[in-house]
């Protein structure tokens, strides 16, 4: 089925590798070419063409930025109508095993290297929108209310902070948008050579750049200091005033929302969601601090 990939007939492939990580519904396999290359083959349903393809028109941007990351080579439809897309696949270790084997210091200087690397995505430049985020965002918050109140389960100060997503969503006014990852952590990263290579762009949308410092908790929980170097590499230091305020309302979103996600996928998950709410809750001492206990601000470390 593979052999009508252009790219295939040029490279042939002595093995395919299945590739299981990761929350998509895609196929993903790694490929190994008769020269010893490899190479990611994403494999979509069909009904998901139009999406993909706008994937890979902005995969190709990516080419313009000098930072490590999979590469666009090609996209189609197979005999069956699915939509595959083919990158170049990153040679290194997986960040959240990494990040284990480094020190606060160095943590904190691969944060600043993430930090700069997102500046850089969010550099990218985007067709004008029609809709604001305000807009956008104003569509979503009722319905993620009513799927929290309809859980089987609560979130601790469940109340408190559906109040306080409710009373803070001005902050989503006049926020600006952006080319954005949809999923920046340590799970969507590699480490090669001591550098951070970035991964899996498969949920990248135009968003509030500030929409990409959301699952900071994954980070967090594997080390303080890369988060917090990912923060200030991002803004060179100089945190503006609005980022903290708005990352505190990401993290009541995120409260309201990760629990009803993980009802559908079973009680490894639902487990690891009433995890992360107390974490998130311990964080910012019962949402009573603007700005979370792990950030350790600006630090001097060369």
């Amino acid at each position: 089925m593979f052999s009508e990939i252009e790219f295939i007939k040029k490279h042939p492939i002595t093995l395919m590798t299945p590739l299981t990580k990761g929350w998509s519904k895609d196929q993903k396999y790694i490929l190994t070419s008769s020269d010893k290359n490899h190479f990611l083959l994403r494999i979509s349903d069909k009904k998901l063409y139009d999406k993909k393809k706008k994937q890979f028109e902005a995969l190709k941007h990516l080419e313009k930025l000098n930072i490590y990351c999979s590469r666009p080579l090609e996209f189609g439809t197979l005999t069956n109508g699915d939509v595959y897309i083919l990158l170049s696949y990153l040679e290194g270790i997986d960040g959240k095993e990494a990040i284990k084997a480094l020190t606060d210091e160095k943590a904190y200087l691969l944060g600043i290297e993430a930090g700069q690397a997102l500046k850089k995505l969010h550099s990218i430049e985007i067709p004008k929108q029609e809709d604001s985020w305000w807009e956008k965002y104003q569509i979503k918050v009722e319905k993620r209310i009513t799927k929290l109140l309809n859980c089987e389960y609560r979130i601790p100060m469940q109340d408190e902070i559906i109040q306080y997503y409710k009373n803070h969503c001005f902050l989503m006014k006049n926020r600006p948008l952006c080319f954005t990852h949809g999923d920046y952590h340590l799970g969507n990263m590699i480490v090669h050579n001591g550098k951070i290579g970035i991964i899996d762009f498969d949920k990248n949308q135009i968003a509030d750049p500030y929409d990409d410092f959301k699952p900071f908790y994954w980070n967090v929980m594997e080390s303080e200091y890369f988060e917090t170097g990912l923060i200030n590499g991002y803004f060179d230091n100089k945190i503006p005033d609005d980022f903290f305020p708005v990352l505190k309302y990401y993290t009541s979103e995120s409260l309201i929302t990760y629990l009803p996600w993980a009802m559908t996928f079973g009680e490894e998950e639902i487990k690891t969601a009433r995890k992360l709410a107390d974490l998130q809750i311990l964080w910012y001492d019962h949402f009573k601090l603007e700005i979370p206990t792990w950030y350790k601000g600006i630090l001097s470390i060369k």
